[in-house]
């Protein structure tokens, strides 16, 4: 980098020496200057700040280093589109496709998505763009800053930094390829280069995630860095590659890396549905820390309702009209009301929207149960119907369902697409994913929503970030 921070000061003799930061102070600018000082810029178009702290320097010093990729998992939380407030993919997808019915008459973005009037200029496709590349670029310097600090730093520290920075530079492309098309797969920190990033075809964009995946899954620890699955262990990197193999068709892949997370025995499938999305989960690969002691999920403040009619948003007839009768997952993960005004229901996954001395529930963004239905989906199509049925039917017992019979490769096929549905509904848009990736997408939705054209499978590029970088050009399809 450039432009060093250096606090000087005379000593005895008049002459200048160089003074130790307080590390408070370090971690202060480490937070507001290195990770986040394009707040009021488009990520593509920053600019090198000009009172950056060198990377060689905060990197040097192996808590500053774990402060820089605390914050980033903290912005994950808060501050990203895995968030899950009304503005992450939860509720937008959730709305964008059969799961939820949107109930406010303000005029705002989930209800945009709600009723398929998303554009360029809409803000929330713009904030879903801008928060994933800062946070891109917030682990692009972690990655530079610990190559220039290696003497420093010890080996399993190097691993760990590296690791975790790999797996959600993957992580974030991944959602954007899948939200946007198209996009720039940034690796650098090198604004000059960032400023003319251009779309990378879709098979290349893949081919860097697995890349970045599978240097997480050599570089983390079967165990997790602390008592919490709050951060990416190896087991993280494994499901995720998982599921890039099974949205590319590769069964094979996707089959052996489902087989490995299985295989790990410190993931069990709760049988109890009510503990599936507790902190203590056995089933939970990754989850989201709360922001203080006794502060649950965002998921519990913003999908429960008490009032009726919603607020807000409320899960849509579509989504429940299709369980099974005696499917315990609508049972447990489902809450209706009813009154006067009508009857409503809401996702019930997590149970607890209020504070509580001390925080019971983390959210979820990987868990087991989705190895065993990616390992059903893989043996199915690799003609291995007999596996594939007996992984279907592990998820099904334990949502208190029989056991699902059939030698049609078709129908096993089907059923596996529902169980998913049931399984990750109001989950990170698994929904809206699993319908394009097997090209149902237009079929279902505009059977549903008579303003659905088969170019909204993609969302819009962000007006501001076509008119800061033209390489971008030209728009998707139909906006």
């Amino acid at each position: 980098m450039k432009n060093r921070y250096q606090n000087t000061m005379k000593n005895p003799k008049g002459e200048r020496t160089t003074k130790q930061l307080n590390p408070y102070i370090l971690r202060f600018l480490l937070i507001s200057i290195i990770l986040f000082t394009q707040s009021c810029e488009k990520f593509l178009e920053v600019n090198e700040p000009t009172n950056q702290i060198t990377q060689s320097t905060v990197f040097k010093d192996k808590k500053l280093a774990f402060s820089a990729l605390s914050d980033v998992y903290t912005n994950l939380r808060a501050n990203s589109m895995l968030k899950g407030d009304l503005y992450g993919l939860n509720n937008l997808m959730g709305c964008y496709s059969d799961e939820i019915t949107s109930y406010t008459n303000q005029s705002l973005d989930y209800r945009t998505f709600y009723e398929l009037n998303v554009q360029q200029n809409t803000s929330v496709v713009d904030a879903l763009w801008v928060n994933a590349y800062k946070q891109i670029y917030a682990v692009n310097n972690i990655l530079e800053g610990v190559s220039q600090s290696k003497d420093y730093l010890d080996e399993s520290t190097i691993k760990q930094l590296n690791g975790e920075s790999y797996f959600i530079r993957a992580l974030l492309h991944f959602y954007l390829v899948n939200l946007y098309g198209e996009i720039p797969y940034i690796e650098s920190t090198n604004y000059q280069v960032n400023q003319q990033a251009e779309r990378m075809p879709i098979d290349q964009i893949y081919s860097k995630l697995i890349a970045d995946l599978k240097k997480a899954e050599e570089l983390l620890p079967v165990i997790y860095p602390t008592n919490s699955r709050t951060r990416a262990n190896q087991a993280a990197a494994q499901l995720l590659l998982s599921r890039v193999y099974l949205y590319q068709k590769d069964w094979t892949n996707a089959k052996n890396y489902a087989t490995k997370v299985i295989n790990n025995s410190l993931y069990l499938i709760e049988q109890d549905l009510s503990k599936t999305f507790l902190k203590d989960s056995k089933s939970a690969i990754l989850q989201w820390m709360p922001a203080d002691i006794g502060i649950n999920t965002l998921e519990g403040q913003y999908f429960i309702f008490t009032t009726l009619p919603p607020a807000n948003v409320a899960l849509s007839n579509t989504l429940l009209n299709s369980f099974e009768s005696n499917d315990q997952r609508k049972q447990k993960w489902i809450k209706t009301l009813s009154n006067s005004q009508g009857t409503y229901s809401h996702a019930f996954k997590y149970k607890l929207n209020n504070k509580t001395t001390a925080s019971q529930e983390y959210s979820v963004v990987l868990r087991v149960e989705e190895a065993y239905l990616t390992l059903a989906e893989s043996n199915n199509e690799l003609g291995n119907t007999a596996e594939a049925l007996g992984h279907l039917n592990i998820i099904r017992s334990k949502a208190g369902l029989g056991i699902f019979n059939s030698t049609s490769q078709s129908t096993i096929r089907a059923a596996i697409f529902e169980e998913r549905r049931h399984e990750f509904f109001t989950e990170f848009g698994h929904r809206f994913f699993d319908l394009k990736r097997s090209g149902q997408l237009n079929n279902t939705l505009s059977s549903l929503k008579p303003n659905w054209k088969s170019y909204m499978e993609i969302l819009p590029l962000p007006e501001r970030e076509l008119l800061a970088n033209p390489k971008l050009k030209p728009q998707n399809n139909g906006y």
